[in-house]
């Protein structure tokens, strides 16, 4: 049987959602029926090593693209497709969809955007990101296929404009083998960040971003510690110098000097999501959230925004709140601490069993590989 050829295209390989769920489908696709290239427009990439040495063989190209304004890598890719002659040209969100459209009508191929967004507020950002969502809109008539990775995400894009008459939804998916419960891989990342047993761990994982409100997490975090003193809480991620500074001056402000732990990057994420009780994800913007994906899949229970798909993923087994909302935020914490453990038991197991049934990786693999045979068969 002839393999299909997927030529996919992502601007870079850093740490990212989005990057992070392009790596567990190309790790996760069937070899046998695909032939997989991952095109990348900047060099580089801490995600890049774990495409190395994949079964089956996968293709890693970079465009060596050296700033936002740089047209050399468009070129760059062109040559690449007419070499390669993809069945589809699959683009990865962002300005790698409006390439991957010009790309592949061009050699022939089909065209398939992906879409792992949903409400983004573009005044938090360059100008030319809201430029270009807005350029993607006219141009969302010309793909074969648009794949969203959330409910909230086609409404959205939908009702901005975007071409609906050839968008589905393939949720997002975590590999369930990586992110397990592993209780003693918690308890040597409690003991590095000397965590005594007694005291509760509630946890933001991302990046450090506008989006992702830490500054609401913080503000509920003041308020929970007045009321519980055996509480901590953890900030896993990076992020700019000066925007990491803020955060840590209103947290110092709000007298939580010593009640936050500022993690920075951790090697062992698994680890650190076993080490918590409660992972909360605070953002006022989400497509489909891999870090909720990944804490339920490791048992631990979640505290959410409601935005995007997040309500959907936690379904009964945690707690979604208002966006923005620091005192509903704090409230819902204190309601899950005070759970018994029985329960508490009960919804870690459901939590993970939730994940492995609708937001696996294999099951992102399954649906996306039918749909793009679905496309080049006709």
């Amino acid at each position: 049987m002839k393999k299909i050829k997927v030529f996919f295209l992502i601007q870079t390989l850093d740490t990212g959602g989005a990057e992070r769920v392009l790596i567990e489908l190309v790790k996760a696709i069937d070899k046998d029926r695909f032939s997989v290239t991952v095109g990348v427009l900047y060099n580089g990439g801490a995600f890049s090593r774990e495409l190395d040495g994949l079964d089956g063989g996968v293709r890693v190209v970079f465009f060596g693209q050296r700033g936002r304004w740089d047209p050399i890598p468009v070129f760059r890719v062109y040559r690449e497709a007419s070499r390669l002659r993809p069945d589809i040209v699959y683009g990865y969100m962002g300005v790698a969809n409006e390439i991957s459209a010009l790309v592949g009508r061009t050699v022939g191929a089909k065209v398939v955007w992906g879409l792992l967004s949903s409400d983004m507020d573009f005044s938090l950002y360059h100008w030319i990101s809201g430029f270009m969502f807005k350029v993607g809109a006219l141009l969302s008539r010309i793909p074969d296929l648009i794949i969203a990775n959330s409910e909230a995400g086609r409404r959205h894009h939908v009702s901005c404009g975007y071409s609906g008459r050839r968008m589905s939804v393939i949720h997002s998916g975590i590999d369930t083998e990586r992110f397990r419960p592993i209780a003693s891989a918690g308890a040597d990342q409690r003991r590095m960040w000397q965590v005594p047993e007694d005291v509760k761990l509630i946890g933001i994982f991302g990046r450090l971003d506008p989006i992702k409100d830490h500054r609401t997490f913080l503000k509920a975090a003041a308020m929970l510690s007045l009321e519980r003193p055996d509480v901590r809480f953890v900030c896993v991620g990076t992020g700019t110098e000066e925007f990491t500074k803020d955060l840590m001056a209103g947290a110092a402000a709000d007298a939580l000097l010593d009640k936050v732990i500022w993690a920075g990057w951790v090697a062992d994420i698994a680890g650190a999501y076993n080490a918590m009780d409660i992972v909360t994800s605070s953002s006022i913007s989400e497509g489909l959230s891999n870090v909720i994906c990944e804490a339920m899949a490791c048992g631990v229970p979640c505290v959410v925004t409601d935005v995007g798909d997040s309500r959907l993923i936690v379904g009964n087994t945690g707690i979604a709140v208002n966006k923005q909302d620091a005192a509903a935020m704090a409230e819902a914490w204190n309601t899950m601490l005070n759970w018994p453990m029985v329960k508490m038991a009960e919804i870690r197991v459901m939590a993970r069993d939730r994940i492995e049934k609708h937001f696996s990786s294999i099951q992102m693999a399954i649906k996306t590989e039918a749909a793009l045979i679905k496309l080049v068969q006709g």
